[in-house]
């Protein structure tokens, strides 16, 4: 397996699942880490600062008392940025404060869905996860490294080639492979 996927998400990982076993110093971490971000993210949903510092402690309330019942994950950031997007655009329904919301997004949830319930969706996603990830590592090194720079690093093709030292169409070639193998093995 190429380099770059395993020592990308062994920090997370560990941490994860100190927090998941009752670490209040990993879980401290992971609300310092990752909180500023969490709430500019929520700030795009509404105005309402008080209704984004609510739902964070309620997000963070609801992880911490759930923690041994949560699956495992190697990207933090996403497992609870899809949480928070969830938790907020609940609540935005839920009092009928649309603010920044976009309508389209919005109608995508159920009213009668619960935070919980969204709990199980974001495993059932971590399967879908680790069912890719699988499937990258029978890609050939070059595939790997370019999809890693392309969707985890999210750089353009120019820095991509750059990185790899190799040329803009190199590139183009080894993520339209890498692509065209997923989606048929998928």
């Amino acid at each position: 397996m190429n380099e770059l996927f395993s020592t990308n998400f062994s920090s997370d990982e560990l941490l994860w699942e100190r927090f998941k076993n009752g670490d209040r110093l990993a879980f401290e971490q992971i609300i310092s880490v990752h909180y500023a971000s969490l709430f500019r993210f929520g700030s795009r949903y509404s105005k309402d600062t008080g209704l984004i510092e609510d739902c964070l402690h309620d997000m963070f309330v609801y992880l911490w008392e759930r923690r041994l019942h949560i699956s495992g994950t190697d990207s933090i950031k996403k497992y609870l940025l899809k949480s928070f997007r969830h938790k907020i655009l609940l609540e935005l329904q839920r009092t009928q404060r649309r603010g920044w919301v976009d309508e389209d997004e919005a109608v995508d949830m159920s009213p009668d869905q619960n935070f919980e319930d969204f709990f199980v969706f974001i495993e059932t996603e971590q399967l879908s996860a680790k069912k890719i990830k699988t499937l990258i590592d029978l890609l050939p090194q070059r595939q790997q490294e370019a999809l890693h720079l392309r969707y985890y690093e999210e750089l353009d093709i120019e820095h991509i080639a750059q990185v790899m030292s190799i040329n803009r169409q190199s590139v183009s070639n080894h993520l339209h492979k890498a692509l065209n193998f997923l989606r048929e093995h998928w």
